[in-house]
């Protein structure tokens, strides 16, 4: 899909300092909110064909709660329309048309409940139970003091080190299912859903996964500034620990909680740390040809959709739908 040159120039000179300003631009040269715009002209149809926004005032008042937080996001005081179209592409795909920050589902057919986190599932996903972005479930298991220490209380627990023998069996990709619970019930396997294989799967606007991509989380929580109470009293928490550790020891329910009560200050702030840890996606060329172009350089949409989403499909499909978007904005 192509798009014509002056469309990227104009996105990008037009620029956004918060929600109200999205919110505004749309009303003023759509005659309509984004997401009314959105449905209106590109949702169900091409690269977006399955995908819409839910049209609520619900909806529409976390959008621009969302967007009140550019400088969480991108580590910048403004944003142009490209930036603001290519990110919430993603946000549509990844946090669904209610823009909530979801945490991601595990099971399917062929791989129930938590085998389907931990399995190498060929053409879906890779298994979260290998590094150097999670510490393995056996490792963690066995040989992890402030693991044990933490979780042992948890169901679960007695039967997994009650054989010690299958250490191997929980470093390896395929869930061990015939041996060990599969439920996401936490009273039947509370103590294996504690390992980063499930803990740290996709959570948030962008769906981020991995313990590395936590850790710098953990970072801005025991540095945070500000007067939300939940973050204020993780901060208490984990102040002063090693970032690892905390990562170790917390718990689903903790990142559940900083993810999806926070006033969108942790699911906002997890993507701009993500951000700067993936080279700086989020900076986009305005030069069609780099912007387009399918390849990893950096300030292309394909680059930045495979940082995200990390695979080449996921990378194409993206850009797809920002150039369709942009299209359907001809009167920019």
């Amino acid at each position: 899909m192509t798009v014509p040159a002056q469309f990227v120039h104009a996105a990008a000179m037009v620029r956004f300092r918060s929600g109200s300003d999205i919110v505004d631009f749309f009303n003023a040269t759509a005659k309509t909110h984004f997401v009314d715009w959105f449905n209106a002209n590109c949702a169900n149809k091409e690269a977006w064909a399955s995908r819409r926004i839910a049209s609520t005032d619900e909806v529409k008042s976390r959008f621009r709660s969302i967007w009140d937080n550019i400088p969480a996001m991108f580590d910048s005081d403004s944003i142009s329309l490209l930036q603001f179209l290519a990110l919430m592409s993603i946000l549509i795909n990844e946090a669904g048309g209610d823009l909530l920050p979801v945490t991601e589902l595990s099971g399917s057919a062929g791989h129930p409940g938590l085998a389907y986190a931990f399995d190498d599932i060929p053409g879906v996903k890779r298994s979260y139970n290998q590094g150097p972005g999670n510490k393995r479930a056996g490792d963690l298991f066995f040989n992890d003091a402030h693991y044990w220490q933490v979780h042992n209380h948890l169901p679960a627990a007695s039967q997994v080190r009650s054989m010690p023998g299958i250490r191997e069996l929980w470093n390896g990709r395929v869930y061990p299912r015939q041996l060990f619970p599969v439920s996401l019930d936490p009273a039947q396997s509370g103590f294996i859903q504690q390992a980063d294989f499930f803990k740290f799967r996709g959570r948030g606007l962008i769906q981020v996964t991995w313990r590395a991509n936590y850790m710098p989380i953990v970072q801005f929580l025991q540095n945070y500034n500000g007067g939300n109470a939940t973050v204020l009293r993780y901060k208490a928490t984990w102040q002063g620990s090693d970032p690892d550790i905390v990562c170790t020891v917390s718990t689903n329910s903790d990142w559940d909680t900083l993810f999806q009560q926070t006033d969108l200050i942790v699911a906002s702030r997890a993507i701009g740390l993500h951000n700067r840890a993936s080279g700086d996606y989020l900076q986009l060329s305005s030069d069609p040809a780099a912007l387009t172009a399918l390849s990893s350089d950096a300030g292309s949409l394909y680059n930045m959709g495979h940082r995200i989403g990390g695979g080449n499909a996921y990378a194409t499909l993206f850009s797809q739908r920002v150039l369709q978007v942009l299209n359907a904005l001809h009167y920019v």
